[in-house]
């Protein structure tokens, strides 16, 4: 029982380890995607001036302007999945810390009923030794 006790506390500390870890990872995606929100609208803003609107500049600022956009499309995808993992985690942790919880009441309370049982068997030897 105290093996499953602590099987369960190492469960739950892994996933919410597990959880801050997406969470740090979703962070960081974000930023990315602000980033590369920023480049675009950057890109835009400077054909929007005509710089880099004729020409061979144009056609690399196009094919400029969709490397990024797949990049933000594909961050998007990556940022929901690592959403729905860091979700999928948390909720793991929950069940494991409640699980956790459970098992412990239950080792406490066995160790409550073992220590009663060993106080009556003692009281009965003790009332068997006197009546003799």
């Amino acid at each position: 029982m105290k093996k499953r006790l602590d099987a369960l506390n190492r469960i739950s500390r892994l996933q919410g380890k597990l959880r801050d870890l997406g969470q740090w990872r979703l962070s960081a995606l974000e930023q990315e995607h602000a980033d590369l929100s920023d480049d675009l609208q950057a890109l835009f803003a400077a054909l929007e001036s005509g710089d880099l609107t004729y020409g061979p500049q144009a056609a690399l600022s196009a094919r400029t302007a969709r490397a990024l956009q797949r990049r933000i499309d594909a961050l998007k995808a990556e940022s929901e999945r690592v959403r729905r993992k860091a979700e999928t985690h948390g909720l793991r942790a929950k069940l494991a810390e409640e699980a956790a919880e459970a098992a412990a009441k239950a080792y406490r309370e066995h160790k409550e009923r073992k220590e009663l049982a060993e106080v009556i068997e003692h009281a009965l030897a003790r009332r068997g030794a006197s009546q003799r």
